[in-house]
């Protein structure tokens, strides 16, 4: 079932209380804010996904919504050569556009929102630039232990963000090195979760749940059935990144074709 948590105003119940001395976002960001969201997109591979998300974040909120695509198009002279999707790294300009004022939200285009996107646009993000899903699978290089942060779904305080990204570096970045990305997982403290505390605000794992799993956790067995997977009316983003059951098969992905591992994703995707 969609969740439209906001129909009638109703106050979100499982929201972590704001700390002693702070004041939660969701007090003085109402719902005539205007929500700020980037989504990550090749120039003309991912129309029918862009649909889906956008049509999704529009379904499941009464607030408005001010939606950028990033496409190549809008960034000609960055070297995209070692990046895994033609819109890589682009979300990393999302401070500069927004001129480091407010909050924004960026997210990948291979989604579907389940939850009013107003609820994670006040999250609280308790002084920190950065709030992300922690993904308990990411490798972090042979002998590190397995386990970091997921920037497919963003939330950014763009003021706090602005040192973090020199975009004349990011767009320039030596494909040798590959992509910046992982730069920038070094530079918040990977491997070292204790180092990256101050930085990034941990977000509730169902915002970016991978093709309906919890990320948060270690599998427990192996293959997909090995996650610890949540009903669908649990998850409040899902995130479609088994490449070969995306539905829409982008020509930038050589992966093979597939049916989705759970047909009431798939279904809820057509």
């Amino acid at each position: 079932m969609v969740q439209n948590w906001r129909e009638q105003h109703l106050v979100v119940t499982d929201r972590k209380p704001a700390p002693a001395g702070y004041t939660h976002p969701s007090e003085v960001m109402i719902k005539n804010d205007v929500v700020k969201i980037f989504i990550g997109a090749s120039e003309d591979m991912d129309e029918a996904a862009l649909k889906v998300i956008k049509y999704s974040l529009m379904k499941n909120t009464q607030a408005t919504l001010d939606i950028t695509v990033l496409k190549p198009s809008m960034f000609k002279d960055w070297n995209t050569d070692a990046w895994g999707t033609p819109f890589s790294c682009f979300r990393y300009a999302i401070p500069s556009m927004c001129e480091g004022k407010g909050r924004a939200i960026y997210m990948d285009v291979d989604m579907i929102n389940l939850r009013d996107i107003h609820d994670l646009w006040t999250e609280h993000m308790y002084d920190k630039p950065f709030a992300m899903v922690w993904d308990a699978e990411q490798d972090n290089g042979e002998g590190n232990p397995k386990g970091w942060w997921c920037d497919s779904v963003w939330l950014i305080d763009c003021e706090k963000a602005m040192d973090w990204f020199d975009l004349n570096k990011i767009k320039n970045f030596p494909t040798e090195k590959g992509s910046y990305k992982w730069k920038f997982m070094e530079e918040l403290g990977s491997p070292n979760r204790w180092e990256s505390d101050k930085w990034v605000h941990e977000l509730d794992c169902r915002w970016n749940s991978f093709d309906g799993a919890n990320t948060s956790k270690t599998p427990n067995g192996e293959g997909y059935f090995g996650k610890h997977l949540l009903e669908l009316d649990e998850c409040w983003q899902i995130h479609l990144t088994a490449l070969s059951y995306q539905p829409w098969h982008p020509r930038y992905l050589l992966a093979a074709k597939a049916t989705h591992w759970r047909p009431e994703i798939a279904a809820l995707w057509w």
